[in-house]
């Protein structure tokens, strides 16, 4: 096993955030060095002509990103969104090469689990009405079979890793900010600046960051 082997997996959710604020490196620094993703959230290899339809998730955000940005018929907040994001999407591909980013192949028996958590029928049992998502299914079954944390902000998949797994580790966006603060690799004040720049870009949060996480 090599020393550069993640401790975590994330899911678009949480890159998305913290990319869109200029926070990558932070992120980076709070999972061990780099960021592991499936490709479901991040495939570097695919073409760049790939469908939307089919693209990986952070770079059809990434897209929509660029569409919304200087685009006058968008909504002015959208639009201010997509503008402030943007430059931060542009530099995915030079985390990539920098080792900062790293796509993680799902293996045959990672691939049945995502498979499984795709489907509505088998997410039913754990009180749930929707399949997760691409991105979630991927990282929570390289979780699960790799004992790694899972980084997510998603409901459905906290949910169902909590059944599925009650020892596995959960990296909750707010969670990781505190810790940012308790590691002092930010002051209380940056970590709530970027927790507020985080919901002006949609990240959905009841309360300010000094509240429990």
């Amino acid at each position: 096993m090599s020393h550069h082997e993640p401790r975590s997996v994330a899911d678009t959710v949480v890159v998305n955030y913290f990319l869109a604020v200029g926070a990558f490196d932070l992120l980076a620094t709070l999972l061990g060095g780099v960021v592991a993703v499936p490709r479901a959230v991040f495939d570097p290899d695919e073409p760049e002509s790939v469908a939307d339809s089919a693209a990986s998730e952070l770079r059809a955000g990434w897209r929509l990103h660029r569409r919304r940005a200087g685009d006058e018929r968008v909504p002015a907040v959208l639009r201010a969104r997509s503008e402030r994001a943007l430059p931060h999407f542009e530099g995915v591909p030079a985390l990539v090469a920098e080792g900062r980013l790293v796509a993680l192949d799902l293996s045959d028996d990672e691939l049945r689990t995502f498979a499984q958590l795709r489907r509505v029928d088998y997410v039913r049992q754990f009180a749930r009405v929707a399949a997760l998502g691409r991105g979630e299914a991927a990282a929570l079954a390289i979780a699960l079979s790799r004992g790694y944390a899972l980084a997510t902000d998603d409901q459905d998949a906290i949910h169902v890793a909590r059944a599925l797994a009650p020892q596995l580790t959960i990296r909750r966006i707010r969670a990781l900010l505190l810790e940012a603060v308790a590691r002092r690799l930010v002051s209380s004040p940056e970590a709530e600046s970027m927790h507020r720049a985080m919901i002006e870009a949609g990240f959905w949060d009841r309360e300010e960051l000094s509240g429990k996480p």
